[in-house]
């Protein structure tokens, strides 16, 4: 039996729990479970909840070169908002993932993270293995498209509304210059379902991304689908992660893998 070999933020991780319901129940078959299961392969998934895509980069890099070729079967990379910052400490040691929004370099935190989504492609090509990547969540930031924190999102940050509202505006200038390096990297870019840019009918920076396409681009409609944890916390339900892997089903063209 091949592979499937997985990495990705909470949105992805097997052992997800919310840190608004923690005596909830969270033991429901997640995308890469439910995807693996389809496609007949056994499930590596190295996904931890507050990854940022260094982390997804770099699990996946470990796995690929400790797996012999012939066995995978597909490489996945789920990708993560591009704010967050990852590194180890020691040899190969614990892996650290902190935010850095606040320093407010949006166009540094993209360009960093197309940097990332290429040098993954050029890694699996490299290696003639099949594979397939996707933005999880937003690429930018959700206070850009002037959505409202969640109670959650304040409580796991420590950062009131005020704190988190007073970055956007000065930032929505730079719109432009993001589409333009999104543009150009655009180009290069295979295999990616959906591709992160300016959804044109919102005028929102933010693109395709599987949060708001599969689940709702905003609380209402998440809450209006159902598909979501609860209103405190927007990650996928049972019900969710079914609809992300039926999408997954839908674009992966099976006979190349």
């Amino acid at each position: 039996m091949k592979k499937l070999i997985v990495s990705g933020d909470s949105c992805t991780d097997l052992a997800f729990r919310s840190i608004c319901h923690p005596t909830w129940d969270f033991s429901w078959p997640k995308w890469p479970e439910l995807l693996a299961k389809h496609l007949g392969m056994e499930l590596v998934c190295v996904a931890k909840s507050g990854a940022g895509n260094q982390y997804i980069h770099d699990t996946i890099l470990d796995e690929i070169v400790k797996t012999p070729k012939e066995e995978i079967g597909l490489v996945i990379a789920a990708w993560s908002q591009s704010f967050r910052k990852d590194w180890q400490t020691g040899w190969l040691g614990t892996w650290h993932s902190k935010r850095t929004d606040q320093d407010g370099d949006l166009l540094g935190w993209v360009t960093k993270s197309l940097r990332t989504y290429l040098s993954f492609q050029m890694m699996c090509e490299n290696y003639n293995l099949p594979y397939y990547h996707f933005q999880m969540g937003d690429l930018f930031e959700s206070y850009l498209k002037g959505l409202k924190p969640t109670e959650a999102d304040r409580l796991l940050h420590n950062m009131t509304n005020e704190d988190r509202m007073k970055y956007p505006g000065d930032k929505l200038k730079d719109k432009e210059k993001l589409l333009e390096i999104i543009g150009k990297y655009n180009k290069h870019i295979n295999n990616f379902i959906g591709w992160p840019g300016l959804q044109e009918k919102y005028d929102r920076l933010g693109g395709f991304n599987m949060i708001s396409h599969v689940l709702g681009r905003d609380r209402i409609q998440m809450e209006e689908r159902g598909l979501i944890v609860s209103d405190q916390d927007d990650h996928p339900n049972e019900k969710g992660h079914q609809a992300i892997t039926n999408l997954l089903i839908g674009e992966i063209n099976v006979k190349n893998i």
